[in-house]
């Protein structure tokens, strides 16, 4: 059976040992691609983006792996040329699904002003014409390391709703049945990554050219099995789409 995974260093640590088992073929994409995949019937299971399921969850079951954190996320943030953010508008990564609807509400809770422009490119490229910049993955963990971060999007959605941040859950079509057993299987491969996570950090550091230190950090941040507070916070974030109007 096909499976996915988030082709990003978020998801090495968890899929690390499912893929050695080579129990399932996993195909890596990004989160965009992988909802298109799942849709179309080409993989069986995939981590979404939180918001792709909420527009789909009437063809979607939701499983209990998933990509969260309770406060900062590190890897979900907003990058300045300033030394804070001002009111000029905010370059948003157009890789972004969740994260952009998120910053969305974000901005109307916190009652910023700021212009939210969607752009393609690298960060660098982008950062000639904007201020602030919003990325999204292994990108957001590159560009922290050399302009500063003004809003970690995981820290406020903690602040403001006072839940972990969900940015992507499993998912499978309804009716398939074997869907809660490979989540169980991923989580499984996650649980013993976590016991062995100081050689998996060694392994991802090469492999993503990004310092161990951070890694070790980064994977023991985030949060893989969805429990009753995530489950709460993607109602939650239903409800403030809704009630903002941002569908």
């Amino acid at each position: 059976m096909k499976i996915g995974k988030f082709g990003l260093v978020n998801n090495f640590l968890p899929y690390y040992h499912i893929e050695k088992e080579k129990k399932y073929q996993v195909v890596e994409s990004s989160p965009r691609k992988l909802s298109d995949m799942v849709m179309k019937d080409e993989i069986v299971y995939a981590p979404v983006p939180s918001h792709f399921y909420i527009l789909n969850k009437s063809i979607l079951d939701a499983h209990r792996f998933c990509v969260s954190s309770d406060g900062e996320v590190f890897s979900v943030v907003v990058v300045s040329k300033r030394k804070r953010l001002d009111d000029s508008p905010i370059a948003v990564s157009s890789k972004s699904v969740t994260s952009s609807k998120m910053l969305e509400v974000i901005k109307i809770e916190r009652g910023l002003i700021n212009r939210l422009v969607m752009v393609d490119g690298d960060f660098m490229e982008i950062l000639k014409d904007f201020n602030h910049v919003m990325l999204i993955g292994d990108e957001a963990i590159k560009a922290r390391m050399v302009f500063r971060v003004v809003m970690d999007l995981g820290e406020e959605w903690r602040e403001i709703t006072g839940l972990p941040a969900v940015f992507g859950i499993a998912t499978s079509k309804k009716g398939f049945k074997e869907g809660k057993k490979i989540d169980r299987d991923v989580i499984e491969s996650y649980k013993k990554g976590m016991e062995k996570k100081d050689e998996i950090v060694e392994i991802a550091s090469l492999k993503f050219r990004m310092p161990a230190e951070f890694l070790s950090i980064y994977f023991s941040r985030l949060i893989h099995v969805a429990g009753r507070k995530e489950v709460k916070s993607l109602e939650t974030f239903e409800e403030l789409v809704n009630e903002h109007r941002l569908h």
